[in-house]
């Protein structure tokens, strides 16, 4: 009976040859599959990185400039390209860094001084309050205060092209070129532009009609408005110091609208009296 029971119990004996080559080939291939999904996983993610730094470069390498005159006095400014540039109190100039690659661009609010240095390649662009002014190699001086009712641009040497850039404030097309002694006036308010050109003499033929400064001192200009309109113009000589200006004074205009325009373009405020007019911060 035990001989029976054995010769059914017997233990089955297997070939494991072909069962260690599959194994082997599967081991293979799961190898290689995990080394493919890494060199993808590599692959992918160092592709935007790469991308990402060259983007975050090139950002890094171009930064803004920009610079406050929080003093009573005008400040003069060195540019990168030998250009200076007098910022008159609580003006800001801002540009970015590195200057003048293509344009030597530049945005102003308040006034400004600029003697440009001569580049041919590279023209000189200031954008102030809606209006763009462009130089190869000259000096101007902008008037463009936030709040102001005039943009001013009056031209010293060189020549200049003046123009609107800005549709939004929905101001009247135009576009001047500027001659040495010459100077643009934009009303924002009235929506007109005026150019005059200004000498340093006063015309005169039969009787005097206009009165034309070049850089003057404010002082000087009171006293020719006082002597021809016959009126008093009271002010501070502390409030008027480094104070110029430079444009042409049609005496056919009242005195309240010169007035007005000189204190509106240099800060000031007009205030009139019994006797006549008081000028003051």
């Amino acid at each position: 009976m035990f001989a029976v029971v054995k010769t059914h119990t017997k233990p089955h004996t297997y070939n494991l040859g072909w069962i260690k080559g599959i194994s082997a080939a599967a081991l293979i291939l799961a190898t290689l599959s995990i080394g493919l999904w890494k060199a993808n996983q590599n692959s992918t993610d160092f592709t935007p990185a790469k991308v990402q730094s060259q983007i975050n470069q090139k950002t890094a390498s171009i930064h803004w400039k920009s610079i406050v005159n929080y003093t009573e006095y005008s400040q003069e400014i060195k540019l990168p390209d030998s250009s200076t540039v007098k910022i008159y109190p609580g003006a800001e100039l801002r540009y970015t860094l590195p200057f003048g690659n293509e344009k030597r661009e530049l945005y102003l609010k308040g006034k400004g001084f600029f003697q440009v240095t001569k580049d041919k390649v590279h023209p000189f662009v200031v954008y102030a309050n809606g209006i763009s002014t462009t130089a190869l190699g000259t000096s101007f001086t902008i008037t463009a205060l936030e709040k102001g009712k005039f943009i001013k641009v009056q031209l010293h040497t060189g020549k200049v092209w003046v123009k609107n850039i800005d549709s939004a404030q929905k101001m009247m097309h135009f576009s001047k070129v500027l001659l040495p002694g010459s100077e643009l006036v934009y009303n924002l308010k009235l929506n007109k532009v005026r150019v005059s050109n200004s000498r340093t003499e006063i015309r005169q033929d039969n009787r005097i009609k206009e009165l034309n400064f070049t850089q003057a001192s404010l002082v000087d200009v009171f006293a020719r408005l006082e002597e021809h309109y016959k009126v008093k113009i009271k002010y501070h000589a502390d409030d008027l110091k480094e104070m110029s200006f430079t444009g042409s004074l049609k005496l056919t205009t009242s005195i309240d609208t010169i007035l007005e325009e000189i204190a509106e373009l240099n800060k000031l405020k007009q205030t009139k009296t019994d006797d006549g007019y008081l000028i003051s911060k």
